[in-house]
């Protein structure tokens, strides 16, 4: 019995000798285990997350659900559709905040504006634009005041954008002695501004007279059509 003795504590010394050397071997600095920036906050996130649906009494919510590799992944699902949401939710209440401009508000085009223009408007631009040469601009200018008076004489559609084939043939039903006078003012406005050709102070004068022609010409017809 004495020797059984002797022999368990002579043990129980090697044992606690062998603890205490792997103690201090395991408390170097080579062993010391320190958790990555990811892992904290993934473990941080999971705690709250835990706490959060506990407090919520949620079906499953028990200890460690979000504990561990698996755990984080959830948390930062879970973080990242919250976000979704909440940036979704932000975007829905801005746009239920911005006016939508009624349909009466929609801006006017440039044709629109244009047709819009009093023949004198057209006219004085023409001759400002021939005080300074710019001669394409004076040809744009005195064919808009030509259109734009045969449209308040009735004898062209009052309809903005038109061609100028569509414009040649609603002027040929109500005025067709000028026919010819309006295609060569027409084609001068082509060349111009479709072909972009250069534009010299004789085809303006050919325009100019073209159009003074359109406008002498006795209109024979009264439907206006395009």
């Amino acid at each position: 019995m004495l020797a059984d003795l002797l022999l368990g504590l002579a043990r129980a010394a090697a044992d606690d000798d062998v603890r205490e050397q792997v103690r201090k071997v395991m408390s170097q600095p080579a062993y010391r285990y320190e958790p990555t920036l990811l892992e904290r906050i993934g473990r941080r996130l999971s705690e709250w997350l835990q706490r959060l649906f506990e407090n919520l009494n949620v079906p499953g919510a028990s200890a460690g659900t979000f504990g561990g590799g698996a755990g984080t992944v959830v948390a930062w699902v879970l973080i990242v559709l919250a976000l979704a949401v909440a940036v979704y939710a932000v975007v829905r209440a801005v746009q239920r905040r911005v006016r939508k401009p009624p349909a009466d508000d929609t801006p006017a085009t440039t044709t629109d504006v244009e047709h819009e223009r009093r023949a004198k408007d057209w006219a004085d631009e023409a001759t400002r634009m021939e005080r300074e040469g710019r001669f394409k601009d004076a040809v744009r200018a005195r064919y808009r005041e030509m259109v734009r008076t045969l449209v308040d004489r009735d004898q062209l559609p009052d309809v903005p954008g038109l061609t100028t084939g569509e414009l040649r043939l609603a002027l040929g039903r109500t005025t067709p002695t000028a026919a010819d006078a309006f295609d060569r003012a027409c084609t001068t406005f082509e060349l111009a501004w479709y072909a972009e050709l250069p534009v010299e102070a004789d085809d303006l004068a050919g325009l100019r007279a073209a159009a003074a022609e359109v406008l002498a010409a006795p209109r024979t017809r009264a439907e206006v059509t395009v």
